[in-house]
Formats: structure tokens, C-alpha cells, sequence
């Protein structure tokens, strides 16, 4: 059983690669000595890509890409059930907006009402904003200091005010 959902996960991985490669999407190598791998941007440290590793970029915010790469580690090494600390793990919703005035009105919306993750579909320009805004489960770290402080601070259910990044204007609601 075991086995298979490895040999599951490899094929998935291989046919995204293949997939990946047939929209004009590029391999590129590491550049740096060594260069740290992160689950989010400014995040969870999460491994460390040497020089010369092939990745192929999936997706680019500002001077972070998030990228997948293809290569062998050790068999024993691996499980289906993800390590983390979850009494610290977190999920909320996301609305970015390029401007205060946008948030304004997004807040507004809220408020009077909207369900976030409607307003999230309808007025953010995160790549989240597909999935009303849904950035899963996280922990502290993974994000930019300024987001995972204000997440950490609500209660379930609550909207936060506007918190601004170099990215742009947040509103977050948690979730977890």
C-alpha cells in the first residue's frame, strides 16, 4: 500500500513536470553556494537547495518564486502523514488589494454582511483569491512577520483591520 501511494505521488509529480514544461515554463538552477527552501515567503525554513539544483518556477511574488524541483532521497526517510506542531498551526482567509481605498470598501463589504470569502473571489489579487481567500493550514514563521502577528492575534471567526505590506493591503479572517 505503502508503495503505491509512492508510486502514485512520483507519477503525479512527473505528469506536473511534464505539464509545467509544456507551458513554456523553464528549468533554472540555484545560483547561490546554498540557498534555503521555505514553505511560504520569509517562512518555515523547510530544507536547502545546493548550487546547481534544477527547479522549475511555478509561481513569483515579488522576489520570491516559489518553485518544484524532481530528485531522490532516502526511501526510509519518507511518510504520508505531514511532521508539524499543530497546537501552533493556524488557517485563515486572505483578501489582497493593490490600494487602501480597496481594502476600505473590501472591509466594508465584510461588514455589511458579504461573506468573505465571496468578497475574496471578487476584489483580491492574491493567487489565493480562486479559493475565497483560503490559505490553509500555517504556522508562525511562515509568513511575513506583520501578517502572522496580526493572524495571531484574532479569535475564530474574527476579521482583522487592514494590515499593510510591501505586497499591498491585507484583511485576514481567521479560521483555526
Amino acid at each position: 500500500m505503502k508503495n503505491k501511494a509512492l508510486l502514485t505521488a512520483a507519477i503525479l509529480l512527473f505528469c506536473t513536470l511534464s505539464l509545467l514544461h509544456g507551458q513554456g515554463r523553464l528549468s533554472k538552477y540555484v545560483t547561490a553556494p546554498e540557498e534555503n527552501l521555505r514553505a511560504a515567503p520569509n517562512g518555515v525554513k523547510i530544507g536547502t537547495l545546493l548550487e546547481g539544483t534544477e527547479v522549475v518556477v511555478i509561481e513569483e511574488q515579488g522576489n520570491w518564486s516559489k518553485v518544484i524541483m524532481s530528485g531522490w532521497i532516502w526511501k526510509p526517510s519518507l511518510s504520508l502523514v505531514k511532521t508539524r506542531n499543530s497546537k501552533n498551526q493556524m488557517r485563515a482567509l486572505h483578501i489582497l488589494t493593490e490600494t487602501r481605498t480597496k481594502a476600505e470598501e473590501a472591509l466594508r463589504m465584510v461588514e455589511q454582511g458579504t461573506a468573505f470569502e465571496t468578497v475574496a473571489k471578487q476584489m483580491s489579487i492574491s493567487p489565493t483569491a480562486a479559493k475565497g481567500g483560503d490559505l490553509g493550514m500555517f504556522e508562525p514563521g511562515d509568513f511575513d512577520p506583520a501578517i502572522s502577528k496580526a493572524i495571531a492575534a484574532l479569535s475564530v471567526g474574527q476579521v482583522s483591520g487592514i494590515i499593510q505590506t510591501a505586497n499591498g493591503f491585507h484583511l485576514f479572517k481567521r479560521l483555526k
